[in-house]
């Protein structure tokens, strides 16, 4: 008997110390339920935050009292910085975290407009150590205004953000890069883009970005900091597609206006958008730019944007970026990589554009990418275009039973100029680079003056200069 009170007198006490252990940690977390208590709390530091679900207009809480309040905190504007940081919403506190699980932030575009200057980072995280997790984030409002920058920014070190979905519109958005996009232009473009990263040791996991607006998904660059150690993982970014053909038959709108000219030049020789092609209205699913430090992909996809993945890898980086798991699926180009590069267990399928441009100039990337099989819906020329030096490729499929275009190879070239289909695809400088073709259906092409290549294929192999004239076969 004494053991079974001793064992009730232990339950009893144990739930009462749960009990008060669930309430402490309770006290501690700081119910929210306005973006006034939001911006408040997120200068201070060691916080836990938890804001009630529910829809928050930004348009709704900045009245002209807050807006003269945000103008009189954001940078200057200087001649060494002409585009200093200017934000909605600023995470500077540190170590603090945030539950948003439930909650919808609204940014209507025709706020841009209050804040005149500098580049747009409308939720700006450059505290320490915040952990962002639940929320998502959308655009409202007029689709024509963009914002010349991005919905999200993370500019400090030891960031977390977690289930955070972003949902983008504006911009000169219906053309893709058609118009330009760093320079020339034809038009102002008015870019937009979703997430951007700059920091050390940030994470972003099952984050998605879905985008309306010509702009980039998820960017990775340094921004003046050294940014390295940043891992994406299960991360979503998707685009949408549109025929060539659907903008050159569209009456009044801004391709007529414009004389259905691009800034580039296509196989033709001429500055003009050509028929047969389908092109992403945003930029890349996931892009990196040069000089950022160790950059982890991991389970990523990218739908229905210009390149799933674009990483500019530097010739001269200390650490790979490391692509794992990762798919792209209806792009203009799955895979566009640069140097020091490692790609596993990554896929991708062909229906508007190649596989892979490795790109000239760079050097020490090592890919194996599988081909979804599948015939293109439009004009595709390539599956891949190999340039670079001391690279190792590798490309297969787990289904050669499905009908899949004989597309060639090309070996020893680099990608068609700014990587658009149309323009042609030229011989550049390659040596070194081992190619392991396991697609039947795939002939390589090789460059002349490309030199040590190593090719273990069953297809057939054409020097460049062989495809280019014809021989005799005797007369009639």
């Amino acid at each position: 008997m004494s053991t079974i009170r001793n064992y009730k007198l232990f339950l009893t006490t144990s739930l009462l110390l749960f009990s008060l252990i669930a309430v402490q940690a309770k006290n501690k977390i700081k119910q929210i339920e306005t973006l006034e208590a939001l911006v408040q709390l997120a200068a201070k530091d060691g916080q836990q935050i938890r804001m009630k679900p529910g829809v928050y207009s930004l348009a709704d809480y900045l009245n002209k009292e807050r807006i003269a309040k945000l103008l009189s905190e954001l940078p200057a504007q200087t001649e060494q910085q002409k585009r200093p940081p200017r934000w909605f919403l600023r995470f500077n506190g540190n170590n603090n975290s945030f539950d948003f699980t439930g909650v919808t932030i609204e940014i209507n575009t025709e706020l841009y407009s209050a804040l005149p200057y500098g580049y747009m980072r409308c939720l700006f995280i450059d505290g320490n150590g915040n952990t962002l997790k639940g929320l998502t984030i959308k655009n409202t409002g007029p689709k024509d205004i963009g914002s010349n920058g991005n919905i999200l920014s993370i500019f400090g070190n030891n960031t977390l953000l977690e289930d955070i979905k972003v949902y983008v519109s504006g911009s000169s958005y219906g053309y893709g890069d058609l118009f330009g996009k760093g320079g020339p232009v034809l038009t102002n473009l008015q870019k937009k883009s979703g997430i951007m990263i700059a920091g050390q040791n940030n994470i972003l996991r099952r984050c998605k970005v879905f985008s309306r607006a010509f702009g980039h998904c998820f960017y990775i660059q340094t921004q003046g900091h050294e940014t390295k150690d940043i891992l994406l993982e299960d991360c979503y970014a998707e685009g949408a597609m549109r025929t060539t053909n659907d903008m050159l038959a569209e009456a009044g709108g801004l391709a007529e206006k414009l004389n259905y000219q691009s800034v580039y030049q296509n196989r033709e020789g001429r500055y003009m958008i050509s028929p047969g092609y389908t092109k992403s209205l945003s930029e890349d699913g996931f892009r990196t730019y040069g000089g950022v430090g160790k950059v982890t992909l991991h389970n990523c996809t990218a739908k229905n944007t210009r390149s799933g993945f674009e990483i500019g890898g530097t010739n001269d980086a200390e650490n790979q970026t490391v692509l794992q798991g990762c798919q792209a699926f209806g792009t203009e180009r799955a895979f566009l990589l640069g140097s020091n590069v490692f790609v596993r267990d990554c896929r991708g399928d062909i229906q508007y554009g190649p596989l892979l441009y490795l790109r000239e100039n760079t050097v020490g990337t090592d890919v194996e990418l599988e081909m979804i099989s599948g015939m293109p819906k439009s004009l595709v020329h390539v599956i891949a275009t190999i340039a670079g030096k001391n690279h190792r490729v590798r490309l297969y499929t787990n289904d050669s039973q499905i009908a899949m275009p004989a597309l060639p190879i090309m070996l020893g070239f680099g990608m068609p100029a700014h990587a658009e289909m149309s323009s042609p695809i030229l011989p550049m400088g390659t040596e070194n680079v081992e190619l392991i073709n396991e697609l039947e259906q795939a002939l390589i092409i090789k460059n002349d003056e490309a030199k040590r290549l190593e090719v273990k294929s069953s297809a057939p192999e054409l020097q460049n200069s062989e495809t280019q004239k014809m021989s005799g076969r005797g007369k009639w």
